[in-house]
């Protein structure tokens, strides 16, 4: 799976290898193709990347911020920086090496055996670009998500339900051909973005760390001194800033296409030579479940998937299945069955458990009865030890006896016993006639508990309005979107492609099945896809909108409806397949019409 886009990128290489001569970019051999092998290692660093992060489903949290707090220190934060700083550094280094000497690159300033070695400042300012366009494409990478793979769309499966549904997957070269234009577009507004703001962030903030980098380096090599500064003007010449703009062009379209290739080629469909994947494999049937049962979820994601394709086009594929019988842990859909069945409950579980939070009490301490020895003294004093037992006699021993006992009285009494105030009634009176001539009502309501908490939450409102306060909005649909398709990362492919696959297999069971084994769980399926439907319309319908959802219009969410069209067309032809069993199948009438209900039958048939 993972070679193909690599080797697809390679031919691409040359042609950034001999930027400078593109007659020759063909060459297999020499100097070009040494570049375009070690060009190559730049490019691969970014599939080593995405490999170790691939994901197939869209991170689904309750807000932006949420999101953000959740990989901003994360492993794969750190391993995005490493390996997009790497690739640049590479680049950086064979693009040097591969300049001629008349563009004056090497690491000193060409000078007389008689002159001092000076260091060559323009080779720092490219290597410092190419280290600002890793940060930048880091930062976009874990922004736009590039770590995720899409694979085809499930909502034209949906509505072609009736015919035929199929994923409508393209090829890579046709999925590359309509993503060059806007690849282009973004990869030049990038770096003509970096060519205009590079030489101001570079003298601002780098210039001088960068200088004492190179300089240090430099001295392992060349006897130099310690203490030679920069000039005093960067070398902004125009042919470095046009070399650095064309180099930045090319290491981002680097960037850019690995990505795209490898997205492409990763999103194609189970199948070799137009046949499932597992075919391949001496027990295809035992290698599918181990696929469904899988803990990572690109194995599990792509083994649904490849079921779906058995349950719509295999033929035989479902036979073997269904007279598959005698295997360790139960026949084939047996475990196939409950697969996929705990994905789909899965959402009534997640539903289950946001309504009904599990308090997790730690459990009573039972206490030794330990038998207590007989009192061997009197019991102690309660009253106060250390009290002065003679009374104030002086003016000065009374006055701090008055004021002690005052502090003692609010340092001993509980709160309901203490004091409400020390004011006389006539202070306090003085006290709201100042109150009434130097402020007005509405000043003293603002200045009131009631009004400054009344103003917090309005300060509040006005900045979630803001587009500052946009991240921390748990709008409506995130909310529902993290309940129902499960949190941090959705599974929203994975319910519908078991939804799917279940229903077509049971319905195709009533001609292929030879042991009747599918029979006994169709009463299973009907009443899993009638309860998740009730559930999941019910919790649209009266979970709570968030205080931060300051922008709410109304509960449509587009995954939860289509969830809920695929559950509603899996569970009609359910019940148009097996509605007349059903009283050998053990479903009475009252669950019958229920199931009709739900599935929306009634309805049609009035």
């Amino acid at each position: 799976m993972y070679a193909s886009p690599a080797s697809n990128l390679l031919p691409g290489s040359p042609l950034k290898a001999n930027s400078s001569n593109l007659g020759l970019w063909w060459l297999p051999t020499g100097r070009t193709g040494l570049r375009t092998l070690l060009l190559y290692i730049s490019s691969l660093s970014i599939f080593v990347l995405r490999i170790a992060q691939l994901r197939l489903e869209a991170r689904n949290t309750t807000s932006s911020f949420v999101t953000f707090t959740k990989y901003l220190f994360g492993f794969n934060t750190v391993q995005t920086l490493w390996w997009y700083l790497f690739s640049a550094w590479w680049f950086g280094e064979v693009f040097i090496w591969s300049a001629s000497d008349q563009v004056n690159l090497g690491w000193l300033v060409k000078s007389g055996a008689w002159e001092k070695k000076r260091l060559n400042e323009r080779p720092i300012y490219l290597r410092s670009v190419f280290l600002m366009l890793a940060l930048l494409q880091a930062l976009l990478h874990l922004y736009y998500d590039y770590d995720r793979a899409f694979l085809p769309t499930v909502g034209s499966k949906v509505k072609n339900r009736s015919t035929y549904r199929a994923h409508i997957v393209l090829t890579p070269i046709e999925q590359l051909k309509i993503a060059a234009p806007s690849l282009v577009q973004r990869v030049l507004l990038r770096a003509v973005l970096v060519g205009i703001s590079s030489p101001f962030i570079y003298a601002t903030f780098i210039r001088r760390t960068a200088w004492r980098w190179a300089l240090f380096l430099a001295r392992m090599l060349w006897d130099m001194p310690a203490s030679v500064n920069p000039s005093y003007m960067p070398p902004y010449h125009i042919s470095l800033l046009l070399r650095s703009l064309g180099s930045s062009f090319l290491l981002i379209l680097l960037w850019e296409s690995s990505n795209s290739i490898f997205s492409a080629f990763v999103a194609q469909e189970p199948l070799k030579n137009g046949q499932p994947l597992t075919d391949e494999s001496r027990d295809a049937n035992g290698t599918l479940v181990n696929g469904l049962k899988a803990k990572k979820e690109v194995v599990k994601a792509f083994a649904l998937w490849e079921l779906v394709y058995i349950s719509q086009r295999f033929e035989n594929r479902r036979k073997l299945m269904f007279a598959d019988i005698d295997r360790p842990g139960g026949p084939a859909w047996a475990q196939v069955l409950s697969a996929c069945i705990s994905t789909i409950q899965g959402i009534t579980d997640r539903i289950n458990e946001f309504q009904n939070p599990s308090s997790k009490s730690p459990p009573p301490q039972q206490q030794a009865n330990l038998q207590s020895l007989p009192p061997i003294s009197a019991p102690l004093r309660q009253e106060q030890v250390f009290r002065n037992s003679l009374s104030p006699i002086t003016r000065r021993e009374k006055l701090q006896s008055t004021i002690g006992a005052i502090a003692k009285s609010y340092g001993e009494s509980p709160p309901s016993q203490q004091p409400s105030s020390p004011l006389t009634p006539r202070t306090k009176q003085y006290l709201g006639v100042a109150r009434n001539k130097l402020l007005t009502h509405s000043q003293q309501h603002a200045l009131s508990t009631s009004g400054m908490t009344a103003s917090f939450h309005e300060s509040i409102m006005r900045f979630l309005r803001s587009p500052l306060g946009l991240p921390f909005r748990q709008t409506f649909q995130r909310r529902v979107l993290s309940v129902v398709l499960g949190s941090p990362n959705s599974q929203f492919g994975q319910i519908i492609d078991a939804v799917d696959a279940l229903s077509f297999l049971a319905v195709a069971s009533l001609k292929e099945d030879l042991y009747g084994k599918v029979s006994k769980d169709v009463a299973v399926l009907i009443r899993t896809y009638a309860n998740t439907i009730t559930a999941l319309e019910a919790f649209v319908r009266d979970v709570a909108v968030h205080w931060t959802d300051v922008e709410f219009h109304d509960r449509k969410v587009d995954e939860v409806d289509l969830i809920l069209a695929s559950l509603k067309v899996a569970l009609r032809e359910m019940i148009s397949g097996f509605g007349r069993y059903a009283g050998e199948l053990e479903i009475s009438e009252q669950e019958m019409g229920t199931a009709r209900m739900v599935a929306g039958m009634v309805q049609e048939n009035t």
